[in-house]
């Protein structure tokens, strides 16, 4: 499978769940952030972006969430959209309810709530 099947495959999950509240695992280097994640769109970056040539690809998922911090405290994802990077996506696992991915960045577990 390439990488935009993979791309395309995540989308069409995603779509599924808009309205959902998704719990989103995030592990980059030894940090795990948690995010719960209301959905309400999903949209796509192309790495040619007239705007800014620094913005890698991105799947870019609309909504609203929040965090935990290390105190415990609940903060709320800044501005409305979360990112994952598209450069050398790949899907570990997908079904009904999850779905398991791998960057050269980070790994991601996404579920519906």
């Amino acid at each position: 499978m390439t990488e935009q099947n993979d791309i395309q495959q995540v989308q069409e999950w995603l779509h599924r769940y808009i309205g959902t509240t998704l719990i989103i695992e995030k592990q980059e280097l030894d940090d795990t952030d948690t995010v719960h994640f209301t959905l309400s769109g999903v949209d796509e970056r192309s790495q040619d972006n007239e705007i800014d040539d620094y913005l890698e690809s991105a799947l870019l998922l609309r909504g609203e969430g929040h965090t935990q911090n290390d105190d415990g405290e609940t903060v709320p994802v800044p501005g409305d959209t979360y990112e994952i990077i598209t450069h050398d996506l790949r899907i570990d696992q997908i079904d009904d309810a999850n779905v398991h991915l791998n960057t050269e960045r980070a790994t991601y577990k996404l579920s519906a709530k």
